[in-house]
Order: structure tokens, then sequence, then C-alpha cells
């Protein structure tokens, strides 16, 4: 039996890993719903590329964080990808909603 070609493999996990900040984690627990939902969402889309922007919502980075910018820019969120790590470590909320 002929040994799969290399497009055929799955690597094992592309996904980043994402964790909240304390000060983030505590921002977000008294949340509305609606808030919540739209952090959910661009969390998701983050662990997938957290350096490019989506359908959902616009990224811009500044040095060395990103802001991802959504609800019609009612909502920010503000967080760091490290060189070299499948990490994005979430760091400050901003709600105007």
């Amino acid at each position: 039996m002929a040994a799969p070609s290399p497009g055929t493999i799955w690597q094992p996990n592309l996904a980043f890993e994402v964790i909240a900040t304390e000060r983030f984690a505590n921002q977000l627990r008294n949340a509305p719903g609606e808030l919540a939902g739209y952090v959910s969402a661009v969390t998701a889309v983050l662990r997938v590329d957290p350096t490019v922007a989506s359908a959902a919502f616009d990224v811009v980075r500044s040095d060395e964080e990103y802001t991802a910018i959504f609800a019609h820019g009612r909502g920010f969120l503000i967080y760091w990808v490290p060189d070299g790590h499948d990490l994005v470590l979430l760091e400050w909320l901003v709600w105007a909603g």
C-alpha cells in the first residue's frame, strides 16, 4: 500500500491556544450577553489565525499587540500573539454597547 501524499495528511493541531488574562476574564465576567457572544465569535476566529481580519471584524496591529474591532466599532478586543508560539493572549476588552 502506498503512503498517503503529504497534501492529504492533517497536522495534529492547527489551532492557536487562546488564554485570557485575569483582567480580561474579570471584564467579561459581568458582561452583557451580546458582548459575550461577540467575544466568543471573535475568539473562535482567533484560534485559526489571529493575525488577519475576517468578515466579522477588523484587525489593527500596533507594535506587538493586535486589536479586533467588532460590533460596528462598539467593541475592541486587545490581544498579543508571542512570536514563535501558537498562542493568543487576550489582554483587554472595551465595550461601548
